[in-house]
């Protein structure tokens, strides 16, 4: 499906899930090399950008939060920008948000006749970009609400609950770290070739920019994993101190009772001469002799701190 927008000369094309006969039409119109073709009609999932005389080609992987059921995740989705001086192709075989509102936006500014500096498709790849990356933030910012919140149950005593809550967090960060890596190297490549490109070289400050703003995402990804890290950690040492504290109690606890089963055990055993067993007050002197030792031993654990 082709979407066209045109703005004071600039034409935006969106593609979704593009045909083999749209894709072939643009090459055409626009003179696009054949495999540039080809790679706005496949998803390729490895980021990168090629330089050609009129125009370049830009493949980013993006990292998208969604909910699925009672889990969040990250999914990765792929789009291709193909830019020229007047022109500018999008092309996507999946919805993204950002993209679908840029467009509404586009739209409304072109009815509206807003003077937003867009002398050419280059500025238009700017905007868009721009948008992406704030919809990337607002998802990290999201993650980091979650950790936020994780963080509170640790400490109300929720330990083991969080074990699964904080591993799932760690997974969407790996996720989106490992989805979003090509995107430095891109930017690094895009400020050595706007300096000489097509848009000429008021157009490298636009492009630091998003340099710019991505090494944000970039250390807040970082700083995000490093605090998880440390959250995971202080889960796992408050879990072992109480699953050591339980079994601490539990050994007590037998070791209490261990002599009234000693006791039990030499009284009860079958044989002639039994002291105690039979007399009047046998069972009571039983029940004494068994309180005071285990009052014996709750002393001696008391002296050691033990307990």
């Amino acid at each position: 499906m082709t979407y066209t927008h045109t703005y004071r000369g600039v034409v935006w094309i969106d593609l979704e899930k593009p045909t083999d006969d749209e894709v072939s039409s643009l090459v055409k119109r626009y003179g696009l090399h054949p495999l540039v073709g080809e790679e706005l009609k496949m998803t390729s999932s490895l980021a990168k950008v090629e330089f050609y005389d009129e125009y370049f080609l830009a493949v980013f992987t993006l990292p998208i939060r969604e909910r699925k059921g009672n889990v969040t995740e990250i999914v990765e989705r792929e789009i291709d920008f193909v830019v020229g001086k007047n022109f500018l192709i999008t092309s996507r075989t999946d919805t993204i948000e950002q993209l679908e509102y840029f467009g509404k936006i586009f739209e409304a500014n072109t009815i509206l006749n807003k003077d937003e500096k867009i002398e050419h498709a280059g500025y238009l790849f700017y905007y868009m970009i721009k948008k992406i990356y704030t919809g990337m933030i607002e998802d990290l910012e999201n993650i980091k609400d979650s950790i936020t919140s994780a963080e509170k149950s640790i400490f109300k005593g929720n330990e083991r609950d969080m074990v699964e809550v904080l591993s799932s967090l760690s997974r969407e960060l790996i996720d989106f770290k490992q989805t979003a890596r090509m995107h430095r190297d891109i930017w690094e490549d895009m400020v050595e070739f706007s300096d000489k490109s097509i848009f000429g070289g008021d157009f490298s400050s636009y492009i630091r920019d998003i340099r710019d703003q991505f090494n944000i995402i970039h250390e807040f990804t970082g700083n995000a994993r490093e605090l998880l890290a440390d959250l995971r950690e202080t889960n796992d040492s408050l879990l072992n101190t109480k699953q050591n504290d339980i079994m601490k109690l539990l050994t007590i606890i037998t070791f209490i009772c261990y002599p009234a089963t000693i006791i039990a055990s030499i009284f009860t055993i079958p044989a002639l001469g039994v002291p105690i067993i039979g007399s009047p007050y046998g069972w009571t002197i039983l029940m004494v002799i068994t309180i005071l030792v285990t009052a014996g031993f709750i002393l001696l654990f008391k002296k050691k701190k033990w307990m």
